[in-house]
């Protein structure tokens, strides 16, 4: 039964980001999403005694009760908060799709081999993401979405028509690509070509994103992959000539918004100023309702009616803090926390025991680049409703267990004898022929003669 309740969840993970209900009417008409999140519960719960669910006996992981405590902080608050039919109707609803991805995660991943599929079907999902808008690009000339930028406008590469994710949305999934193909690529047999081969498509349609939080984001997976790799000589290199490559290759308008990160003189100046003016109004509207929030998922509406700009904010933490409170916020950023402590313990216990598969000490390393790309990233999205910090969130967990089996599993293990060496028996037992020789007394030739 478990086994078939985990098949469930790699279907899920396969028909929620590929958005297959939307693509096939009949399975958008009887909510293929809700069924299989409601079989696969139900299936956790029959068999909940094999599975990994801590026992009455065993200790709850921190960061499990982090997210029940932020759960049931956001459902106890809906009576204080400004708009609670909202938090019923979407902003609950929503959340609480996301949480699934780690309690699935957490509670189905019992092996390896589990492992290793998950995150197969998980990161091909994912490229297809990005390869089906490329793709429209290239023979259609589709772009998805434009930014302002003094006066005029530049085309900027979103999601596919069906998957309604923006440029920004659309780099943060290639980011979420990029770290997980280059430590897990080399386990396959192929892997390495296909990572060679797809690399130079993904990086292409994060530069036509036009993403500056994008460009930030790769930095930070670079920084991680240079530190945890022995060739960092070899990485610099390649690096500054893929720099010095492309650069020269972009349009003056992606030139133009990219410069804007650091050059306030240039076109796309203005938007990118724009965002530290929204972060100052985001928490002046947070600051309204600074314990409870206004609701959890009405960011958006908050915004509307008391920030002047009809959008949800553009920033994690003030995002939580409109939503959810400070004292929302303050359990979001000890969660977070809570995650990167986890895959810091799980990469020392790993490195101790050296009994670890090299699929879980790089899946750690592809997850901590992940982590540290979304903490940057967040900056710039929003997210408390998105699924990539509960499932980072299982992940870690599922790491920090398979680390402390292995690490008992060595202090356990009682080391088997090795059988005798025959042959050295044999030349302690048959002493060489000169020894057999009896040794004359002392003086014996002075008695002789």
């Amino acid at each position: 039964m478990r086994n078939f309740a985990f098949n469930l969840y790699l279907v899920f993970v396969a028909v929620w980001f590929t958005h297959l209900s939307e693509r096939i009417a009949i399975l958008g008409l009887v909510r293929v999403d809700l069924l299989l999140v409601a079989s696969i519960t139900g299936l956790i719960l029959i068999s909940r005694n094999d599975l990994a669910i801590p026992s009455p006996n065993q200790a709850t992981p921190r960061t499990r009760k982090l997210i029940v405590v932020l759960l049931v902080y956001s459902i106890v608050v809906i009576p204080f908060v400004e708009w609670p039919g909202s938090v019923l109707n979407q902003g609950l609803p929503n959340f609480i799709k996301a949480l699934v991805f780690y309690f699935f995660t957490a509670a189905l991943v019992t092996s390896e081999q589990r492992l290793g599929r998950l995150l197969l079907v998980f990161v091909t999902a994912m490229t297809f993401r990005v390869l089906e808008p490329l793709y429209l690009h290239v023979t259609t000339g589709y772009w998805g979405s434009f930014a302002y930028m003094s006066g005029d406008f530049m085309n900027r590469l979103s999601g596919a028509p069906i998957d309604v994710i923006n440029p920004n949305g659309l780099a943060l999934v290639i980011l979420t690509v990029i770290p997980f193909l280059h430590y897990l690529s080399p386990l396959m047999t192929l892997g390495r070509i296909l990572y060679a081969a797809v690399l130079p498509s993904l990086l292409w349609a994060l530069l036509l994103t036009g993403s500056r939080s994008g460009l930030l984001g790769l930095g930070a997976i670079l920084l991680m992959i240079w530190l945890n790799s022995r060739r960092k000589i070899l990485l610099s290199v390649a690096v500054v000539l893929a720099i010095g490559i492309v650069v020269p290759q972009l349009s003056a308008d992606l030139t133009d918004r990219y410069r804007s990160i650091f050059d306030s003189k240039t076109k796309n100046a203005a938007t990118a100023e724009g965002r530290i003016v929204g972060v100052e109004r985001d928490l002046a509207v947070a600051m309204r309702r600074p314990f409870f929030g206004h609701g959890l998922g009405t960011s958006r509406e908050t915004n509307a009616n008391f920030g002047g700009e009809d959008q949800p904010s553009h920033d994690l933490y003030t995002e939580a803090a409109q939503e959810i409170g400070f004292v929302g916020l303050t359990i979001l950023v000890v969660l977070i926390v809570s995650i990167a402590s986890n895959l810091r313990a799980a990469s020392r216990e790993l490195k101790q025991t050296g009994l670890a598969s090299p699929l879980l000490i790089r899946m750690n390393h592809a997850v901590q680049a992940w982590l540290a790309m979304n903490v940057l990233f967040s900056f710039a999205s929003y997210g408390l409703s998105s699924y990539e910090w509960y499932f980072a969130a299982g992940l870690s967990e599922v790491t920090r267990r398979f680390a402390a089996e292995l690490r008992t599993r060595c202090d356990t293990e009682v080391p088997v004898p090795r059988a005798p060496d025959l042959r050295s028996l044999n030349a302690i037992r048959r002493p060489s022929p000169a020894a057999l020789i009896p040794t004359p007394p002392v003086g014996a030739r002075r008695l002789v003669r």
